[in-house]
Parts: structure tokens; sequence; C-alpha cells
């Protein structure tokens, strides 16, 4: 993902800190504190008694100050020295100490010359009183948040009680209004908003409302940055991979055998076509295939094709999708423990196909948003097609359970699956137009063409041929994703032609070379 710098300004306990913790977290920037910075300096004043006039003691003090931010899973832990001081620095005196010493020009140089250090990589979140007006005046993304100080008030007296700190609400709000007036009116970088910042008023706004308002904003001045990105995620799943490896490593080892998929190994006819150029062929019957060497693609294959493919004498290289592995394991458990099967997905796709064979009489096949027929069913199990979305099984399982009284739900669906979907939906919420490459028959393409048109205009291809050029000139920014038959050399065509459609020369010459919408995690 693009790296920007993120400043947030505001007066104090207008909710910057909270905001832009979980900001950070959610994009997976780093989370810096100004303000507590500033607070250590007030605790090392306070500690050695230096008084704030005696500017030549504070200068030798920032001289030998020792500051340093460390990453833990639950945030920030500000270092003074080599000791954690996370928790010392948040008592009211030591806020309003560091109002006053973040005002001393040396302090502030100190300080900004630090802050700096510490984004120079970008991919950060910092709040404060002049991020975005002296420590990073080229920041993408500025914002300034404001709130009645009275709701400050509120706030900041709510938080020292849940503390178990005893304070005034009268003298909260009279600490406040003067630190306002101190921050507004210091002769170095008083508090204002920057020129080009976004005003957010948090009075009347929960936490959770500010960090998706800023969420949003955030991904759009990212998405403004890199206007043609590709959705983590996109392209061939570990399934396939593993399943075109096998294929071309057996046609590769026995050249002067036959090699049949049963059936197309991937949703995807040009791809098909240049397996077939390697002599890799496509049999739609097992009953046709004797002698030969076959790979069961990971779609899986039903019981009785498996019998007729070992009757043919055939050598059997099983790439069946070890998810898809699971849920005939679990159809077959679960019947054999006596349990009507309710199995969620496409009737004709040939996963579901392979998973009724491992069923019985009492296994029924669901579509997404359809009514299940489980009259007198006094207990079920509940198992879903790989490929499906969670909040399909949600609503099937949520139709269910009031039918009857014990009900197993498992969970089938697959971590890659999930991911590339949840990629592509949060890049579709910020694309003017959404590019979905792959088969227009695979099940997993479709279910992302189907995710993007929720959010924005969305145009389904399987080569760069189809793309629409003026669909394309006058949309900014543009996604791309592809679904799990999608080689990376089509999505690199597809991202090229773009580029020139828009008369922009960087072409890719490798899938590295496309900007992804979010950092790989793995």
């Amino acid at each position: 993902m693009k790296r920007i710098i993120i400043a947030i300004d505001g007066p104090a306990a207008s909710g910057k800190s909270s905001t832009a913790r979980r900001l950070a977290q959610r994009l997976g920037y780093i989370y810096l504190d100004t303000g507590a910075m500033y607070r250590a300096c007030a605790l090392e004043a306070r500690k050695k008694a230096i008084a704030l006039e005696d500017i030549p003691a504070i200068s030798a003090m920032m001289d030998t100050l020792d500051i340093t931010i460390a990453q833990s899973p639950h945030g920030n832990i500000l270092m003074l020295h080599g000791k954690d001081i996370t928790d010392a620095i948040r008592s009211e005196e030591v806020s309003n100490l560091a109002s006053a010493i973040s005002a001393i020009p040396i302090v502030r140089e100190k300080m900004v010359s630090l802050q700096r250090k510490l984004g120079r990589d970008k991919a950060v979140v910092l709040d404060g009183r002049d991020i975005g007006t002296v420590v990073f005046p080229q920041a993408e993304l500025k914002i300034f948040m404001i709130a009645d100080v009275e709701e400050r008030a509120k706030r900041r007296y709510r938080e020292l009680q849940d503390k178990g700190v005893i304070a005034s609400y009268d003298k909260v709000l009279k600490e406040l209004q003067e630190r306002d007036f101190n921050d507004s009116n210091r002769s170095i970088a008083p508090l204002k908003p920057a020129a080009d910042s976004i005003s957010i008023d948090t009075s009347h706004m929960g936490l959770e409302e500010q960090v998706e308002l800023l969420y949003k904003l955030a991904l759009q001045r990212i998405r403004s940055v890199a206007p043609l990105m590709l959705a983590q995620h996109s392209g061939f799943c570990f399934g396939v991979r593993r399943a075109i490896k096998l294929a071309l490593d057996a046609a590769m080892q026995s050249p002067d055998k036959p090699v049949y998929t049963l059936g197309e190994i991937i949703h995807n006819p040009q791809f098909v076509k240049e397996l077939e150029e390697q002599n890799i062929h496509v049999a739609k019957n097992a009953s046709e295939i004797i002698d030969s060497i076959v790979i069961i693609r990971s779609h899986g294959i039903a019981k009785n094709e498996e019998q007729l493919l070992i009757e043919g004498g055939n050598t059997i290289i099983d790439a069946t999708c070890p998810y898809v592995k699971r849920t005939h394991e679990l159809v077959q458990e679960m019947c054999e423990q006596g349990y009507p099967v309710v199995i969620l997905g496409d009737s004709h796709h040939p996963e579901l196909i392979g998973m009724v064979s491992y069923g019985n009489q009492e296994t029924t096949v669901v579509a997404a948003g359809e009514e299940p027929n489980i009259i007198g069913k006094q207990k079920l199990a509940v198992i879903s097609q790989t490929t499906q979305k969670l909040e399909n099984l949600q609503a099937l399982v949520d139709k269910l359970l009031p039918e009857c009284k014990e009900l197993r739900i498992f969970n089938t669906i697959c971590i890659a699956t999930s991911k590339r979907q949840d990629a592509t939906e949060t890049l579709a919420e910020t694309s003017d137009l959404m590019i979905v490459i792959g088969g227009h028959n695979s099940s997993n393409t479709k279910m992302l063409h189907s995710i993007c048109s929720k959010h924005t205009s969305c145009m389904h291809i399987e080569t760069e041929a189809e793309l629409d050029q003026n669909m394309i000139s006058t949309a900014t920014p543009i996604g791309i994703t592809a679904g799990a038959s999608t080689p990376d050399e089509m999505i690199i065509r597809v991202y090229n032609k773009i580029k020139q459609i828009k008369g922009e020369s960087d072409l890719a010459t490798s899938i590295r070379d496309i900007p992804t919408f979010k950092e790989e995690s793995c």
C-alpha cells in the first residue's frame, strides 16, 4: 500500500490520541503520540526540579534526554532513559506541565527533529498540535479535530473517574480552557489548523464514528496518491497454484504418457489453452480416460468418478485443495453420525458435486439467499462451499437455528477466499471503478464482481481486450482484483492496458511492479 503520513492536530481531549491509535492499527501503520513525547520532557523536568524559566538548565536537560518509542501489540511504549513511563506521564500535573514546556523553543526544536526522524519512512499516524503545520507540513493527509470545550471537559472528567482519580469537573474545564488559550497563543508553533487540513467536529461523535470517518479519508488519500492499485491476495490461490504445478510436473516427467485433468483445472479458458499446448488435456468424463495420468483439480471430484478412474487403470494425482478435502470428510462424518447435512453453495459447481457425493439421501444443497426445506428435522449439520461469503453462511444459520434442536455448524470457507473478498471490498469502497479479472464461469470471480458492484461501478473481464476504454479514461481511482484462477501474467497485461489507455508509460514487467492496496502480512 502507498505509504503516507497522516497528521492529526487539535486541542486537548478532542479525541486525537484514541482515534489516531485505532486508525494506525486499522491501516497497519505506526502510531506516534507526539504529545506523550512532550509529557516525557515535562516528567524529566519535574523529576530534576528544573524550573521552566531556567532555559540553560532545560537546554542541558534536552541534550541528554533519551526518549525512545517501542511498539507492542497493545500500542506504543514510551521509554525515558530506558524506563517505561507510559503510565507515569498521564497525570494531570504532567499534562499541564507539558503544555508549558512545549512552548520552549529548544524543547520544540529537539522534539520536532526526533518526530521527523521517527516518521521519515512514512506509513505513520501522528497526533499533536502542530504536526500538519510544523512537523510534517508535507503530510499527505492532515486532520484538525475540534470539539466543544464543555464536551472535552466531560470526556477528560470521565477518563479520570475511570482511572480512579478524584477530580472536579469545574477544575477540569478551567484547566482545558487555560490550556487552549496557552496552546493557541504561544509564540512558537501555536495551535491552528493547517491551510489544507480537514476539520472534523467530534462533539457529537463516538470513537468508532471518528475512526471510521478518518479511515475512509485515509483510504481516499492513499488511493489518490496511487490511482491504480491491485487488491491484496489477487490471483492464483494456494490450491490452484499447487494443482497447476502438479500437472506441469507430471507432463514433464512422463512425456510419453497422456496427461489429463478431469474438467478444466482452473476456470480460465486462456490458461487452459496454454496447458493444452503443453499436452495437458481436459477430459469431461472419467469414463473417457484409460491408462493415463489424471490430475484431480483443486475443486475435487465425486466418489463415483474416482472409482471410474481407478477402474480405467489410470495413475491418479490428487490435487484437491485441502480445504475442499476437509468438506468431503465432514459431510461423510456427519452423515455417519446421523446428521442430515445442509450444504451452502451452488449445486451446479464441481466443488458441490464432489461434496454431495460424500453425503446420503438426507443431504441437501441450499443456495445463498434460498429458503431451506428442513421440515421435521430435529438436528442438522451445516457445511459451506469454500468460496462462499461468511455473511451467507451466517444468514443460513439464522434461518436454521430456530427450526431444530441441535445445529452443528462448520465454517469451511477458505481463508484465502475470505481474505481476497475482504481486501477487494475495502478497495472497492474507495474506487470509482473496479476491474475484476477472471473466468466468466468462475464462481469465486463472480462473487468478487458481486461484492464490488455493491460499492462502485464494476467490470468483469477475462482478458485486457474486454476493457471498456471509455469507462477507464474517465475513472479515477481504479481498483483491480482477480479471481483464484487468474495468472499473474494476465493481471500484468490488464494493468498495463489500463496504464496505456490513461496515456501513462510506466508499465509493469512483474506483479511486484503493481502497487498493492494492502501490504502483505506474510
